[in-house]
């Protein structure tokens, strides 16, 4: 079960940008059903959102860093359960989904995205 302070941390991180409370509700979700299979999951928000210049085709954009390595299958659940939030709240979640290993060493630590995502991503 998430805590109260987890789940207070992920309203005030949602309130700072112009999500609506089904996008809100969509990451709640997300958040919530991911952490209780890896407890250290970390989420940022990132991309036009953020940026706030998204306008009504926009996705909403997570990235998700696991306290574990990313095999196919973990891969592939966490894109159903993306998948499925997506179609339970109408949303259009995009998720990156890399290990905490991965994002803080090469080639990622490298990439452009990386350093955006560091500079303005809202973790939750």
């Amino acid at each position: 079960m998430q805590s109260y302070a987890k789940k207070k941390k992920i309203e005030l991180a949602t309130q700072k940008l112009k999500l609506s409370k089904i996008e809100k509700d969509a990451l709640k979700k997300l958040v919530t059903d991911l952490r209780f299979l890896w407890p250290d999951t970390e989420f940022k928000l990132f991309g036009s959102k953020v940026e706030g210049i998204a306008d009504e085709e926009s996705d909403l954009d997570v990235l998700i860093i696991l306290p574990c390595d990313v095999t196919p299958e973990i891969r592939r659940q966490i894109i159903y359960t993306v998948f499925d939030i997506n179609l339970e709240f109408e949303t259009n979640i995009s998720a990156l989904i890399v290990s905490k290993t991965e994002w803080k060493n090469k080639p990622f630590s490298l990439l452009p995205i990386h350093a955006f995502i560091e500079e303005e991503g809202i973790p939750l």
